[in-house]
């Protein structure tokens, strides 16, 4: 654990592991809301000292100050990442123009292509689990549907799913910085040996997009090839997965919910964003830029804070009975997919995923709960996530 600076006021510290929040296991959100106390921003010792927003209007503030908080950095501790993940650290017109390499295979239009693929994925899945009564939804269903999506977008192999996502699970959230590192680097040599094989034979997926495209009028060099590639596959292994199982774990648990769902279709998209308010995922980090004061505290530039976007969604400020899902909520700004010139780019596709998955798990499978006799577990870290959802239901 790292020292307190001097301009830490001593009030603000709080001694706990973003990978390891007390609780976690058993409710991830939970974990982090009770984080939530005296004061909307904190000081953790743990992974080289970083500052914790824990109040919906400091995450606003934060994304919306870019030229006061800045993309750079990713990860806690600083430089955990092993090369550069484009284009989301950077900022101002270099992260526009490396953004703009990917943004038309993410715009609506072509995630309805994608949907036709998923929704007949999604309904092979259901109906080959649906005579089984049971299953852990997170290997059986979050880890196949999305995960299957993303690799036909990039033109890898389905094959490969469970061990890519394995990776990128350790890279974002295994306690010790070693085992993060040694993950990440395992993705790094798998994607050298794909970035290899497509500057040879190009095809029509967007992994052969990045790799032959131009910025600024010049080819982007490896190292910037690599960036976005590996950018790429934490976005789509991770944390649509993820978002599924809390929500599915929400469900199982709440019949009224899902029954408004199913006498609700045409509504279904208010679901989908209620749901992922109430769930969120991603826990970003920025950087201070300069010297700059922020709920009454001096920050140094250099310093870093983690912006969970769970903590937006939950704050009673922001939302009334926040804990609470509520489908007559109307669409308003969350903190699901961040907010600013960095705001998540697969946005669109997420949605569309999450609608596939309500839409037709709960025309097959209507009535379901948590198993008993097995552990739902739930963990933090840059990414929060549900490693093992047991489900049953009569068949």
């Amino acid at each position: 654990m790292s020292a307190k600076p001097d301009h830490v006021p001593g009030d603000r510290v709080l001694d706990v592991n973003i990978f390891d929040l007390p609780g976690a296991a058993e409710n991830a959100h939970l974990a982090w809301k009770a984080l939530s106390g005296t004061h909307p921003l904190l000081w953790t010792p743990h992974h080289g000292g970083h500052w914790i927003a824990t109040s919906g209007e400091l995450i606003e503030k934060i994304y919306g100050s870019p030229a006061l908080f800045s993309n750079r950095e990713v990860g806690i501790p600083a430089k955990k990442f092993l090369v550069e993940m484009l284009p989301i650290q950077r900022d101002g017109d270099q992260h526009k123009a490396f953004r703009a390499l990917i943004e038309p295979a993410l715009r609506p239009a072509a995630v309805q292509r994608y949907g036709v693929q998923a929704r007949q994925l999604a309904i092979r899945i259901i109906e080959d689990l649906l005579p089984r009564g049971k299953c852990e939804f997170v290997a059986d269903f979050s880890l196949v549907m999305p995960l299957s999506i993303f690799l036909s977008i990039v033109d890898l192999p389905v094959d490969d799913r469970e061990e890519l996502h394995a990776l990128a699970r350790a890279s974002s959230r295994s306690p010790t910085a070693e085992q993060r590192h040694a993950a990440f680097q395992q993705i790094i040599v798998y994607l050298e040996r794909w970035i290899a094989k497509r500057r040879a034979e190009p095809g029509d997926d967007l992994l052969s997009t990045i790799i032959h495209s131009h910025v600024d009028g010049r080819p982007l060099t490896h190292t910037e090839v690599l960036g976005m590639s590996v950018l790429l596959l934490f976005a789509g292994l991770d944390t649509v997965a993820s978002m599924m199982a809390f929500v599915m774990r929400y469900l199982a648990d709440h019949p009224e919910h899902r029954r408004w769902i199913i006498e609700n279709p045409q509504q279904v998209s208010f679901a989908v964003e209620e749901l992922m308010r109430r769930h969120g995922v991603a826990n970003n980090v920025r950087t201070v830029v300069q010297d700059v004061e922020l709920d009454g505290v001096l920050l140094r530039a250099g310093d870093l804070i983690v912006a969970p976007n769970c903590l937006h969604g939950l704050d009673e400020q922001q939302f009334a009975h926040a804990d609470e899902v509520d489908f007559s909520r109307r669409p308003t700004a969350t903190g699901t997919f961040g907010w600013g010139p960095h705001r998540c780019a697969g946005a669109n596709l997420a949605r569309m995923e999450m609608r596939i998955l309500l839409e037709e798990w709960l025309k097959r499978i209507p009535d379901f709960e948590v198993d008993p006799a097995k552990a739902v577990v739930q963990q933090t870290g840059t990414v929060n996530g549900v490693l093992q959802l047991p489900l049953r239901w009569a068949a």
